[in-house]
């Protein structure tokens, strides 16, 4: 496995409020518990987008490596106990109240890959060049675009497409999408972990592309300065796993 990551600040934003994490196994106990990638995209006033999505960069990668619960239940776990701790936080402090963040997280271990996922930020599977979205972005332009009132297209450009419909803090619980991916590792070339500050303004073609390359490293790269140089409207965050077949 090869893993690269790459962030930035774009064009419009103060600060940024993306945090990524790749956790390694670096044990046999840690083995039995597989690689980990989190992305999280936070939401909120002043500083509380960047709070939000560090604590649950933070909570996923911690309750996840202690829990002794099954993979897949440890990762829904590991998102609610996140909500649970931020919105704890939110309401302890009036600056960061109304805080939340998006927050995807997925496991490879053992010929085996596992998602655990909430917002808007993705997770793809490229394989042979093609490309395969394997999260369901919760926004509200995504189900205008399911229910046929916005083209794919459109809504990349739409006003609202910044817009979730389920998010990790806000509320004191969170529905948690979660499941075992039917794809093993072995039959995929390369994961893809991004916010929607990338896939807004990449497309899927071109994501794929880049990471078929051999080189992860300079594949975020490319990506993060494509997505700069067609506006960088927002925080953008990639992270590639490629898997050598």
């Amino acid at each position: 496995m090869r893993v690269g990551s790459a962030g930035d600040l774009g064009l419009k934003r103060a600060q940024n409020e993306d945090r990524l994490s790749v956790s390694l196994p670096t044990s046999p106990e840690e083995q039995e518990r597989g690689a980990l990638f989190v992305v999280a995209d936070g939401m909120g006033g002043a500083l509380a987008g960047e709070v939000a999505s560090q604590l649950a960069v933070d909570c996923v990668v911690r309750h996840y490596r202690e829990s002794r619960s099954g993979i897949l239940e440890g990762l829904r776990e590991s998102i609610e106990t996140a909500n649970h701790v931020i919105h704890e936080h939110g309401s302890t402090y009036p600056e960061l109240r109304g805080m939340g963040t998006t927050c995807t997280a997925l496991v490879l271990r053992d010929g085996e890959a596992y998602v655990a996922h909430v917002g808007d930020s993705r997770v793809y599977v490229v394989r042979d060049g093609a490309i395969r979205q394997v999260t369901r972005d919760h926004s509200l332009v995504a189900q205008l675009v399911q229910h046929r009132h916005l083209t794919v297209e459109q809504a990349r450009v739409d006003p609202r497409r910044n817009v979730v419909t389920r998010s990790v803090g806000v509320g004191p619980e969170v529905e948690v999408d979660a499941e075992r991916l039917a794809d093993p590792p072995a039959v995929v070339d390369a994961f893809v972990h991004c916010t929607d500050g990338l896939h807004c303004i990449v497309h899927d073609d071109e994501i794929a592309r880049a990471a078929s390359s051999y080189d992860v490293y300079r594949a975020c790269h490319y990506l993060v300065e494509l997505a700069r140089q067609r506006g960088g409207f927002d925080n953008i965050t990639v992270v590639i796993a490629f898997l050598a077949r």
